[in-house]
């Protein structure tokens, strides 16, 4: 059975999220309730083994990395009022990731 999932995020070049293998990226977003958290929530099976997916985060108008053409985009939130906006990107689980 499937079911959905949020990942609290950290405001980080990148960083590993550990997942359930399969999951489906479905948005991002701040999440005020939790104090003003961005989040991102997956549809997962939650049987499945998990592994780490590699996320990274890039601000509006910032130099973006090698690579980041192969990425899937994933969504944009602001923080600030707006004043700074970034944008979510998913690299997938490299080979060896699992667990």
């Amino acid at each position: 059975m499937k079911t959905i999932w949020k990942f609290p995020l950290a405001v980080a070049d990148i960083q590993a999220i550990e997942m359930p293998v399969g999951a489906r990226l479905l948005d991002v977003q701040m999440q005020r309730a939790t104090g003003d958290q961005v989040c991102l929530w997956a549809l997962v099976d939650p049987s499945n083994m998990k592994c780490k997916r590699w996320i990274s985060i890039h601000g509006t108008g910032h130099e973006l990395p090698d690579g980041i053409a192969d990425a899937k985009y994933v969504g944009t939130f602001q923080l600030v009022g707006g004043s700074l906006v970034f944008h979510v990107f998913d690299h997938g689980s490299p080979p060896g990731g699992l667990r």
